[in-house]
């Protein structure tokens, strides 16, 4: 069995990473699938022997989505980058459409060359034009919508994938029949309507986005409280270990200064610890022999000794970090 975490791209709600994530568990050679909306990720677990990592890939773009392979900052960077532009762009094309189809109803200047009412061929043509552009440049809503479709897993793209191709679809035959000389049509092009759906959207995404960045930061950070290396007690000799060595009933010693490893109790020493960070209480609580101590929080005058009680995904901070993500998904 092998095990990776892959970065994907796509996912916009709960929905998304919760149809992937089935669809994932239901493929032949996957063991477990477990994706994070939240961090952009799906954790896979794979027979070796059956498939592998390229199959793995492949399944997870049936599903709608595209797997980025391994993190890599530099290349999120420049998706957040290109993201920016795309939405620049859609902004700027969308309200030229909405200019050039609304402008005489709020009585602003009309262009002549795309005059509705005398040049209805280039004014039709020129909004088929520009709502193409639009709808190339917001595929992926559309695709995702497409592919969720198939899958028996619809979202909100999927709904709004039908409405603007619906819009779309419609606005074309009336072009044509404008081009053949029935101008009657022209009242009834919803090419803005397209558009204005794919804009409106994409800005959503985009802000929606920027605010699941701003939390995976500060669950980084949450997790980045507990230390890299802890002093164990063995046979009577101290030893310094990695957070992934320590077991459950380690005697830990912790001295001033320090921070707590890992989640336990202390059997020896007392001394003042700051755990604000779990309960926002910047006065230092005092802990003793029988007390719990929480890991990530400071030791700062007495040094101590702890049996280790809770290691890895078990530790509060790990807790919390779920906790918020769920909620975070939830609300997503």
């Amino acid at each position: 069995m092998k095990k990776v975490l892959l970065k994907i791209e796509g996912m916009t709600c709960s929905a998304c990473s919760s149809g992937l994530e089935k669809y994932l568990n239901k493929q032949e050679g996957i063991k477990t699938a477990s994706v994070n909306l939240i961090m952009n990720n799906a954790s896979i677990e794979y027979d070796e022997t059956e498939i592998n990592l390229e199959q793995v890939e492949k399944y997870i773009e049936k599903a709608g989505f595209s797997s980025l392979g391994i993190d890599k900052l530099e290349n999120e960077e420049k998706k957040k980058t290109k993201e920016k532009s795309k939405v620049i762009g859609i902004s700027i094309i969308s309200i030229l459409i909405l200019y050039i189809s609304m402008a005489h109803m709020v009585k602003l200047p009309v262009i002549p060359y795309l005059d509705m009412m005398h040049n209805p061929v280039n004014y039709a043509i020129a909004l088929l034009i520009l709502t193409t552009i639009v709808l190339i440049m917001g595929k992926d809503i559309l695709k995702s919508g497409y592919k969720n479709l198939v899958h028996k897993t619809p979202n909100m793209d999927t709904l709004v994938a039908i409405g603007v191709l619906a819009s779309y679809i419609y606005s074309i035959y009336g072009t044509i029949k404008i081009i053949k000389g029935q101008v009657i049509y022209v009242e009834n092009l919803y090419y803005e309507s397209a558009a204005i759906v794919i804009f409106f959207i994409k800005i959503g995404k985009y802000v929606e986005n920027k605010n699941k960045d701003k939390t995976k930061e500060a669950l980084k950070q949450l997790m980045s409280i507990t230390p890299n290396h802890a002093i164990i007690e063995k046979e009577g000799k101290e030893e310094t270990v990695t957070l992934d060595e320590i077991q459950k009933g380690d005697i830990i010693i912790c001295k001033p200064g320090e921070k707590i490893a890992v989640d336990g109790e202390v059997i020896e020493g007392t001394t003042h610890i700051n755990e604000s960070f779990i309960t926002g209480e910047s006065v230092p609580v005092k802990r003793e022999k029988g007390s719990k101590v929480i890991a990530g929080s400071i030791n700062y005058e007495g040094t101590i000794k702890y049996k280790a009680e809770k290691i890895g995904k078990e530790s509060t901070v790990s807790e919390i970090v779920r906790l918020v993500v769920e909620a975070t998904n939830t609300k997503a």
